[in-house]
């Protein structure tokens, strides 16, 4: 953990926190933390500062906060389309796109996608919220992206995508690759991630008719999640100068 996110559900005073699971398994066993150290803190949502440790048993850490800082924001804004995976990649998804800075997450429908993964017990708030906070911890950000899942793969895109500036399909059958796209830090993107199969033909041409861009990402065949990392690390790169 590079930050250890606190919540409102961990709050019992003004400014004072008391955590009992893995962040305080991290400050005391990882860390090696003690009585008056201070921890790097985030508030879920809110800004980042510093904390200090007010005590430390067997069973829980009690903090204080004593410095706030600005929230910090993501240098691009790109938010994920992505063909529902299963449920050890969707974990990976979400963890990935929380440490990148991904403001939004649409898990949809597509053929190769088996319908037992819309069943998942993960797909629970409660239950995938662990891991978006996992990655916010380890990219040091606060501001949880927001997940959303869809049935229905033609139906999903009757939804408004106009706040969108670039729409990109990534895909290995192609010449193109970001560089020929020009992007800059103020493009609004989304990014479509297909399952581990591919997109079929009907889909690809479905979302070129909706305005994405084909790109080529990698020579290489990738799973789902190093797909996802590779472009995320491209589009970051690329809008940074």
């Amino acid at each position: 953990m590079n930050l250890i996110i606190i919540s409102e559900s961990d709050k019992i005073s003004e400014n004072k926190y008391s955590i009992s699971d893995d962040r305080f398994i991290h400050i005391k066993s990882i860390l090696k933390s003690d009585v008056n150290d201070s921890v790097e803190i985030g508030l879920l949502n809110g800004k980042t500062g510093k904390a200090k440790i007010l005590s430390l048993t067997n069973s829980d850490v009690i903090l204080e906060i004593i410095s706030l800082e600005e929230i910090i924001r993501s240098t691009f804004h790109v938010d994920l389309i992505c063909a529902l995976p299963r449920p050890q990649t969707l974990k990976k998804i979400l963890s990935i796109s929380a440490t990148m800075g991904i403001g939004k997450i649409y898990f949809i429908k597509s053929e190769k996608v088996e319908k037992s993964y819309f069943h998942s017990p993960l797909l629970k708030e409660e239950n995938y919220t662990k891991f978006l906070i996992d990655g916010l911890s380890q990219g040091k950000r606060t501001i949880l992206p927001k997940v959303s899942f869809h049935h229905y793969f033609k139906k999903f895109f009757d939804l408004d995508f106009s706040e969108y500036d670039i729409k990109l399909l990534a895909h290995p059958n192609v010449s193109d690759t970001l560089l020929n796209l020009k992007l800059n830090k103020e493009n609004k993107i989304l990014i479509a991630i297909g399952p581990e199969g591919g997109w079929n033909d009907f889909e690809i041409e479905y979302l070129t008719n909706c305005g994405f861009i084909k790109f080529q990402l990698s020579n290489n065949i990738l799973r789902v999640e190093n797909a996802l990392m590779a472009a995320l690390s491209q589009i970051e790169l690329l809008t940074s100068k």
